[in-house]
């Protein structure tokens, strides 16, 4: 009866298997894309391509990360004369009991202001010439150790150890928490250049509103599955049968997936994904590699270059199978 009808049984299969998933549509991102993957092999009538092993790794822990600054003793020089320029009070407040349990934000602060106070103090007429050739060289041994303490804040502080792992997918309407974050990194980046505010302005919103490692970890998993959906369209392509007078249901039916699951779903989420990335651009530097430090990467520019190479290679697929079988783009 179905095939006096013009159904052929092949249809059937593929109509029902599209109205069961219908009723199954998970709306999470992860969802989104097995629901794509799912919906590519049902019009395929294929089993699932074997899902390569997921690579992500979180942030390294604070310990394997954390770099040890050989202390630069300033107490024992002449207080009196250290009084005269304002750098006295500064290090007997570091020197105290709080002052030595300070993190990693204010710790950064501490040691600009004490730079700030040791040009000051060089400057100063009240300072005799043989303390400020001393002041001089603890200056150039400060300075030289800057950008191990911006290392430490960056990876070894609490705050952006929570800002920087990620274990979750973004939402897709995060744009204002993007742009705060991007503000508090702006802040951070001003003060690594010596301008701007104090770093513990931002420690909370950091430590508080965890955005860069869940962006670092959508880009990777996202990567990841659009990747297994890719090799299940390329594994299976001979499925799709384009040919002359040849029956073409399965690759409308994949054309349908296309619009409705990439265009619809998948597109706009990895579109969102990319936004937020743009968004913090400006500041990225501050996780660029420091091989004279540490050997360690963040690997979040890493893993936007591979999301952006798995959308070309998909995109690559669906465009050679329109051209094969006729469909007009554009």
């Amino acid at each position: 009866m179905l095939e006096k009808r013009g159904f052929s049984s092949e249809k059937v299969v593929i109509i029902l298997s599209s109205l069961l998933l219908i009723a199954c549509t998970d709306t999470t991102p992860s969802g989104v894309f097995d629901d794509y993957l799912t919906r590519v092999a049902r019009v395929q009538q294929a089993p699932l391509v074997e899902a390569t092993a997921n690579s992500y790794i979180d942030l390294a822990r604070k310990r394997e990360l954390f770099i040890e600054i050989p202390p630069i003793s300033i107490g024992l020089l002449d207080s009196y004369q250290l009084r005269q320029c304002g750098l006295f009070h500064l290090i007997a407040e570091k020197n105290s009991v709080l002052g030595k349990v300070e993190d990693e934000f204010r710790n950064y602060d501490y040691q600009r202001a004490v730079l700030e106070g040791l040009s000051r103090c060089i400057q100063s007429d009240a300072i005799e010439q043989d303390l400020k050739i001393k002041l001089t060289e603890i200056k150039q041994q400060k300075q030289a150790q800057l950008h191990l303490h911006q290392w430490n804040l960056i990876y070894a502080s609490n705050a952006m150890q929570q800002q920087l792992k990620g274990s979750q997918w973004l939402d897709s309407d995060l744009g204002q928490t993007a742009t705060v974050i991007n503000q508090a990194l702006t802040t951070l980046s001003l003060a690594f250049e010596n301008k701007g505010k104090e770093t513990a302005q931002v420690q909370e919103i950091l430590e508080k509103q965890p955005f860069v490692g869940k962006l670092n970890y959508s880009l990777a998993q996202a990567t990841h599955q659009l990747n297994q959906v890719t090799r299940q369209l390329l594994v299976h392509d001979q499925q799709i049968i384009c040919a002359e007078n040849r029956d073409k249901t399965k690759f409308r039916y994949l054309n349908n997936v296309f619009e409705q699951q990439y265009i619809g779903r998948v597109q706009p989420y990895m579109a969102q994904l990319d936004s937020y990335y743009q968004t913090l651009a400006t500041n990225l530097t501050l996780f660029a590699p420091q091989p004279s430090i540490h050997a360690y990467v963040y690997p979040l520019e890493q893993n936007h270059l591979a999301f952006r190479q798995a959308i070309r290679r998909h995109v690559d697929y669906w465009q050679s199978l329109f051209k094969r079988c006729g469909r007009q783009v554009g």
